[in-house]
Protein backbone atom coordinates (compact mmCIF):
# COMPACT_ATOMS: atom_id res chain seq x y z
CA UNK A 1 0.00 0.00 0.00
CA UNK A 2 1.33 3.20 -0.73
CA UNK A 3 0.32 6.83 1.37
CA UNK A 4 0.45 10.29 0.11
CA UNK A 5 0.42 12.99 2.60
CA UNK A 6 -0.90 16.52 2.12
CA UNK A 7 0.49 18.97 3.89
CA UNK A 8 -0.79 22.86 3.11
CA UNK A 9 -0.20 24.17 6.61
CA UNK A 10 3.13 25.94 7.95
CA UNK A 11 1.73 25.46 11.72
CA UNK A 12 4.48 23.93 13.61
CA UNK A 13 2.64 21.66 15.67
CA UNK A 14 1.13 20.78 11.99
CA UNK A 15 4.41 19.80 10.32
CA UNK A 16 5.83 18.12 13.39
CA UNK A 17 2.47 15.52 13.15
CA UNK A 18 3.57 15.60 9.41
CA UNK A 19 6.88 14.14 9.84
CA UNK A 20 5.32 11.92 12.65
CA UNK A 21 3.17 10.56 10.86
CA UNK A 22 5.20 9.90 7.46
CA UNK A 23 7.73 7.95 9.49
CA UNK A 24 5.24 6.40 12.34
CA UNK A 25 3.07 4.78 9.70
CA UNK A 26 5.70 2.19 9.26
CA UNK A 27 5.68 1.15 12.78
CA UNK A 28 1.52 -0.12 12.48
CA UNK A 29 1.39 -3.49 11.73
CA UNK A 30 -1.70 -3.86 10.83
CA UNK A 31 -0.69 -2.06 6.99
CA UNK A 32 1.74 -2.96 5.07
CA UNK A 33 2.88 0.07 3.38
CA UNK A 34 5.43 0.19 0.23
CA UNK A 35 5.94 3.99 -0.23
CA UNK A 36 5.03 7.24 1.35
CA UNK A 37 5.18 10.63 -0.15
CA UNK A 38 4.62 14.04 1.18
CA UNK A 39 3.21 16.61 -0.74
CA UNK A 40 3.75 20.07 0.44
CA UNK A 41 2.11 23.52 -0.96
CA UNK A 42 0.70 26.83 -0.26
CA UNK A 43 2.16 28.05 3.62
CA UNK A 44 3.28 23.76 4.07
CA UNK A 45 6.15 24.83 1.84
CA UNK A 46 8.04 25.80 4.64
CA UNK A 47 8.61 22.31 5.93
CA UNK A 48 10.78 21.35 2.67
CA UNK A 49 13.00 24.14 3.33
CA UNK A 50 16.52 23.80 3.31
CA UNK A 51 16.89 25.60 6.69
CA UNK A 52 13.09 23.80 7.63
CA UNK A 53 13.65 22.41 12.06
CA UNK A 54 12.71 19.18 10.28
CA UNK A 55 15.67 19.34 7.99
CA UNK A 56 17.45 15.93 9.98
CA UNK A 57 14.06 14.04 9.89
CA UNK A 58 13.81 14.79 6.04
CA UNK A 59 17.34 13.70 5.49
CA UNK A 60 16.82 10.81 7.35
CA UNK A 61 12.97 9.55 6.08
CA UNK A 62 14.17 10.30 2.47
CA UNK A 63 17.01 7.65 2.71
CA UNK A 64 14.38 5.10 3.36
CA UNK A 65 10.72 4.95 1.30
CA UNK A 66 9.31 8.55 2.11
CA UNK A 67 9.61 10.97 -0.76
CA UNK A 68 8.73 14.97 0.08
CA UNK A 69 7.73 17.00 -3.44
CA UNK A 70 7.72 20.35 -2.89
CA UNK A 71 4.97 22.22 -4.95
CA UNK A 72 6.54 25.03 -7.41
CA UNK A 73 3.73 27.33 -7.83
CA UNK A 74 4.03 27.45 -3.69
CA UNK A 75 7.63 28.19 -3.85
CA UNK A 76 7.44 31.06 -6.77
CA UNK A 77 4.30 32.50 -4.24
CA UNK A 78 6.63 32.56 -1.13
CA UNK A 79 9.86 34.00 -3.44
CA UNK A 80 11.33 30.74 -2.96
CA UNK A 81 14.37 28.61 -5.06
CA UNK A 82 15.10 24.88 -5.90
CA UNK A 83 18.15 26.54 -3.78
CA UNK A 84 16.51 27.41 -0.70
CA UNK A 85 14.21 23.68 -0.79
CA UNK A 86 16.06 20.60 0.84
CA UNK A 87 18.34 18.55 -1.57
CA UNK A 88 15.98 15.17 -0.41
CA UNK A 89 13.13 17.06 -1.90
CA UNK A 90 11.85 16.83 -5.36
CA UNK A 91 9.79 19.77 -7.14
CA UNK A 92 6.49 19.27 -8.95
CA UNK A 93 5.02 22.44 -11.09
CA UNK A 94 1.56 21.89 -9.12
CA UNK A 95 0.90 19.88 -5.75
CA UNK A 96 -2.89 19.40 -7.36
CA UNK A 97 -1.07 17.60 -10.58
CA UNK A 98 1.68 15.51 -8.35
CA UNK A 99 -1.39 14.55 -6.02
CA UNK A 100 -3.81 13.56 -8.84
CA UNK A 101 -0.93 11.32 -10.23
CA UNK A 102 -0.18 9.86 -7.49
CA UNK A 103 -3.82 9.14 -6.53
CA UNK A 104 -3.53 7.32 -10.25
CA UNK A 105 -0.65 5.15 -8.93
CA UNK A 106 -2.35 4.06 -6.15
CA UNK A 107 -1.19 5.93 -3.36
CA UNK A 108 -4.13 6.69 -0.61
CA UNK A 109 -4.60 10.08 0.29
CA UNK A 110 -4.29 11.46 3.67
CA UNK A 111 -4.76 15.59 4.44
CA UNK A 112 -2.89 16.77 7.16
CA UNK A 113 -4.15 17.51 10.01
Amino acid sequence: MKTVFHLADGDDDIQDATIRYAGGIFDDDSVEIDAVAVVANASGIDLVRADSTYAEDIAELSKGDVQFIACEKSMQAAGLTIDDIHDAAETAPTSVGVLTRLQDEGYRYIKVP
